[in-house]
């Protein structure tokens, strides 16, 4: 079958080949118009163009989505840098993109005054966030140039599908910093798929463990610390000091004295690390999670009971000296001092355990825990019973003894 539409006389036909000759130029440099960086151990790619006469800047991203997050930032550092964060969305359809800003070494927090234009957000059948998205002004949040300083960063392996922008995110599991030529990003056309650059052409920058322009994990060692010493605090330290006291008494009291002061530094030190942690996130830096607050408690009352402890060896070791017996109300302050020190073991215990859920610590690790501290409080009940029943059996001989010099002194035969 002929076609009846006309066919154009050769004059037309060179005015036709070179309007497809300058389409196909523009196509051409709107494709090459891209800068783009390639992280082959975390499989990401992600490219960037500017277009001209503008403060924009948009950015196509290729990710997987078993890790937290991916973030790319502007700038040198983190301080006053925007970050992208992107993570799944709540339905696990799409990708939540969130542009943050940090104060330092510190969790992003969100930017509402950030624009962005989200022109594709999807995951794939492979499990790849795909993100096509405008960053309205961002051009002013970097030096365009041929080496513009950026950040990258992926976070730990757990799982976040959120539509919430502000939605709580991890520590780094990996990250690095790397530069891009803008310059030669800049350029009308958008972004289209950068998988077939990365494949055609090498990529502007890449980001590998092998060279250590990629850092595997974190400066995570404060909180590490943190959550270490108290769990060896919890489990080991307080209880040991509880048993000291009971076996021992008042009749080798400076040993009790002396694990009592391990215990308190143990405390201490476990605390200046939580303290420092608690300013890099935002749940964390007014101090008002349920961790935060037992663990100030537990500080502060042991603190108390520190002293408590020092005076009332004071007292005694005073009344020992002038040959007396040691005042009435020792004994119901040696209660007090007893009881409220088990009350604080029992809210290490607990407390460690609520830190654990606060950091979304894996599971195992969780229920681990549990299992020791339980274990633990099964093997020293009974052990706490037998050295209360020794104890009470002692004070009953003892007052048995005492019983005939009484009488003696009163002149009964």
């Amino acid at each position: 079958m002929v076609s009846n539409a006309r066919i154009p006389n050769p004059g037309w036909r060179l005015l036709w080949l070179f309007l497809c000759i300058m389409i196909q130029l523009q196509l051409v440099r709107a494709q090459t118009a891209v800068s783009t960086l390639f992280v082959p151990d975390t499989d990401t790619i992600v490219s960037f163009n500017l277009p001209p006469n503008s403060d924009d800047i948009n950015f196509y991203v290729i990710t997987p989505d078993w890790y937290q997050y991916t973030a790319i930032g502007f700038g040198t550092s983190m301080s006053d840098a925007l970050m992208l964060v992107m993570y799944p969305s709540a339905d696990h359809k799409g990708v939540t993109v969130s542009p943050r800003r940090a104060t330092g070494n510190t969790e992003p927090v969100y930017s509402p005054a950030t624009q962005l234009t989200l022109h594709e957000t999807t995951i794939n059948d492979n499990f790849d966030m795909i993100v096509n998205a405008t960053c309205r002004g961002c051009q002013l949040f970097t030096k365009v140039g041929t080496a513009a300083p950026m950040l990258f960063a992926v976070g730990p392996g757990l799982d976040l599908s959120s539509d919430d922008p502000d939605a709580r995110i991890r520590r780094h599991s990996a990250y690095g910093r790397f530069t891009l030529n803008l310059t030669r990003a800049t350029g009308p056309g958008g972004i289209g798929n950068p998988t077939t650059t990365t494949t055609t052409t090498t990529p502007d920058a890449i980001l590998s463990s092998d060279d250590g322009s990629l850092l595997k994990g974190g400066d995570a060692k404060a909180a590490t610390a943190h959550g270490i010493l108290y769990a060896i605090v919890a489990l080991a330290v307080a209880p040991f000091d509880s048993l000291v006291a009971g076996a021992l008494g008042a009749r080798w009291a400076w040993v009790h004295g002396v694990t009592a002061t391990v215990y308190f530094a143990f405390v201490l030190g476990a605390m200046v690390p939580g303290v420092l942690v608690s300013g890099e996130h935002v749940a964390t830096q007014q101090f008002r999670t349920g961790h935060q607050v037992l663990g100030l408690l537990t500080v502060v009352a042991l603190t108390v009971m520190f002293g408590w402890g020092i005076a009332l060896s004071w007292i005694k070791r005073s009344a020992k000296k002038r040959g007396q017996e040691p005042p009435e109300s020792t004994r119901l302050l040696g209660v007090v001092h007893r009881w409220v020190c088990r009350g604080i073991w029992v809210l290490l215990l607990v407390n460690v355990g609520v830190g654990l859920k606060l950091s979304e610590q894996r599971m195992v690790l969780i229920l681990g825990y549990v299992a020791l501290a339980v274990g633990v409080i099964a093997f020293l009940v009974p052990v706490y019973f037998c050295l209360w029943r020794i104890s009470k059996k002692r004070k009953e001989k003892e007052e048995g003894l005492e019983m005939p010099t009484i009488y003696d002194h009163h002149g009964f035969n």
